[in-house]
């Protein structure tokens, strides 16, 4: 894995808003300035503290050369609806980066796909593979042609290097109408990749693991769980022998193959098991 320059840090930096922008109807980067942060590397993450509210883990969605970054959150809670509505000037706290991002491989042509508002680690990954002049295809899949991140985004990359972008929504009202894993499986079939790179809803992770394996091609997946310390101690994101926190958040095929509960279970916040919920996308 790529080691940040930054390395990690416990001790949490008081920031303030610099700006948000609003990405699709219900997600919102939101910009602070943060050295450490702007050095990470794509896949990791921060713990956000919401002054009054609570903290919470994050995934680093922008690194600026400004020595800016952002975070970008969709309501889903009181923490992530307090961050969405906070204003410029306000105070947040920030810790991190934290845990193992995405690693560059030797090929030429990568897979990227992204799964609703858990693609956001995937936006700071297309900005490198650009800038590296990496040929990349990234399949953008959400319910609703309103929640595709960072399409433009995307474009703007995929431009630089001939690659390409394929947009697909559930209800066919834009773009490819399906599931994003369906659109993998053809490009997967028409064409040669030499790794595939996903974020998402862990049914449509699971799915792309098999492909992966069906089709011999390497894949690296950045999971979710609850997390209330970050750095390993509380085993709420305990995924069988794996801490997500500090063995992830990004893990291979061969990780990801080896974990029983992928897809299946996912702890609460007192680290008790319990049946996984969530879409496919």
């Amino acid at each position: 894995m790529l080691k940040s320059e930054a390395g990690p840090t416990h001790r949490q930096r008081i920031t303030t808003i610099l700006k948000g922008v609003v990405e699709t109807s219900t997600i919102k980067s939101v910009y602070f300035r943060d050295e450490p942060s702007s050095r990470a590397e794509p896949g990791q993450f921060l713990m956000v503290w919401i002054p009054e509210v609570d903290e919470i883990p994050m995934s680093i969605s922008y690194m600026c050369e400004d020595g800016s970054a952002a975070v970008s959150v969709k309501m889903v809670g009181p923490a992530t609806n307090s961050l969405y509505f906070r204003r410029r000037n306000q105070p947040i706290g920030v810790r991190g980066p934290y845990g193992r991002g995405f690693s560059l491989t030797s090929g030429k042509r990568a897979l990227i796909v992204s799964g609703g508002a858990g693609g956001a680690p995937l936006g700071p990954l297309s900005d490198l593979l650009a800038a590296k002049g990496r040929e990349f295809t990234v399949v953008v899949g959400a319910p609703v042609t309103g929640e595709l991140l960072f399409l433009d985004r995307y474009r703007a990359n995929a431009l630089k290097v001939g690659g390409k972008v394929i947009p697909v929504t559930e209800d066919g009202a834009y773009g490819v109408k399906g599931l994003a894993s369906e659109v993998a499986e053809a490009e997967l079939k028409e064409s040669d990749y030499d790794i595939i790179y996903t974020c998402g809803p862990e049914p449509m992770i699971k799915r792309l693991l098999d492909l992966a394996e069906e089709y011999s091609v390497p894949i690296q997946a950045s999971l979710e769980r609850i997390m209330k310390c970050g750095i390993g101690i509380c085993g709420s994101c305990v995924i069988d022998s794996y801490r997500v926190c500090r063995d992830g958040p990004v893990f291979d095929g061969e990780a990801l193959r080896e974990m029983k509960e992928l897809n299946v279970t996912r702890r609460d916040h007192a680290g008790r098991p319990g049946p996984l919920q969530g879409r496919h996308t």
